[in-house]
């Protein structure tokens, strides 16, 4: 009886979801220091603000600068290549996708030393990226499908963007188990275990899930989708913490440990495209989710909702100064308008 009482469980969950008004859920970028619930406050970074600390972005950039073209034995070589790795699940499988197509055909895009690998796939939830006990790691089936097919070798990966999700939340903020403080816990131990597989990794970015109200199926629904990205902040803001500390490991968040760059057992983490907008609603930016944006299940992103992610993505790494080293190609295209030489 348990499988029975377990679905009908997770339909009442969804049916409950559904129901649920969601139209008080602000983005964080729009909330910045007003209170979200729970004594949480909106905001990327620190005291409510969208804007990185000097000192995170200084240590950033010297990541940043580290990034160089390697050969398969992670030594600099001007044959070498610069791996961007993408980790998640389906959405940002799907994301990365339509990101590689736009950055296919943009003459800004380095297209001589950079390789860009989508390693997310449907199901491959935190189990899949974490370190064991909380996961249980494939990096083998990571390496072995999208790495090495690649032409490259892990050691040649030195930038990732991850989208971390968990599999049917089922206990929002406001309880000491809450998946949302589950969530950091996962993305502090990929963080740790994908330093462990690619050595030469230096920057990751991050990313929050996009608008999950539309859900039928009640996988990922609202406000779970919108939490991910107080995960995230939390994740960010404790390595800044952190490395402000002369022992870090004293830091008071035991549910993410530590993830210290300084000690290379975790990469520089700053936040990629903040994703999450709620609906229709336009932010402030303008960013909205629309039905159409997905699939039958209100869940999975359609091919429109696919490129927008993968827009949003290629806004951020094209004007984001830590990307523009790897990333830009130093070209230019030609002004519109502007009638060609003969």
């Amino acid at each position: 009886m348990r499988p029975v009482i377990l679905f009908l469980a997770l339909v009442a969950s969804a049916f409950a979801a559904a129901a649920e008004d969601f139209s008080w859920m602000v983005p964080l970028n729009d909330l910045r220091g007003a209170p979200y619930r729970w004594g949480y406050y909106g905001g990327l970074y620190e005291d409510g603000s969208n804007v990185m600390a000097g000192d995170h972005f200084a240590a950033g950039m010297a990541r940043a600068a580290k990034i160089q073209p390697l050969d398969a034995d992670g030594n600099p070589s001007a044959n070498g290549k610069i791996v961007f790795l993408a980790g998640g699940a389906g959405e940002a499988a799907r994301i990365m996708e339509s990101f590689k197509s736009i950055a296919a055909g943009d003459v800004r895009v380095n297209h001589d030393d950079l390789v860009i690998i989508n390693a997310a796939h449907d199901g491959a939830d935190y189990r899949f990226w974490a370190e064991r006990p909380g996961g249980f790691p494939r990096y083998d089936i990571v390496n072995s499908t999208a790495v090495i097919p690649s032409g490259v070798s892990p050691k040649q990966v030195q930038v990732a963007w991850l989208q971390m999700v968990l599999d049917r939340p089922g206990d929002t903020l406001g309880i000491a188990n809450a998946d949302a403080y589950r969530l950091k816990t996962h993305i502090a131990e990929t963080l740790r275990e994908i330093q462990r597989q690619y050595p030469n990794l230096q920057i990751v970015y991050l990313s929050s899930r996009v608008y999950g109200g539309y859900s039928q199926v009640g996988i990922n629904p609202e406000p779970y989708a919108y939490e991910t990205g107080l995960s995230n902040r939390w994740i960010i803001t404790d390595q800044m913490e952190q490395a402000r500390m002369e022992v870090p490991e004293w830091h008071h968040d035991q549910r993410v440990g530590l993830i210290d760059y300084r000690r290379g057992i975790a990469p520089w983490v700053a936040w990629g495209p903040y994703m999450w907008a709620n609906g229709a609603t336009a932010r402030e930016d303008g960013l909205a989710w629309f039905r159409g944006d997905f699939e039958a299940d209100g869940e999975t992103l359609s091919p429109s909702g696919a490129v927008k992610g993968g827009k949003m993505l290629f806004d951020f790494l094209l004007h984001e100064p830590t990307a523009k080293g790897w990333f830009r190609s130093g070209v230019e295209p030609p002004a519109k308008g502007r009638a060609a030489r003969h």
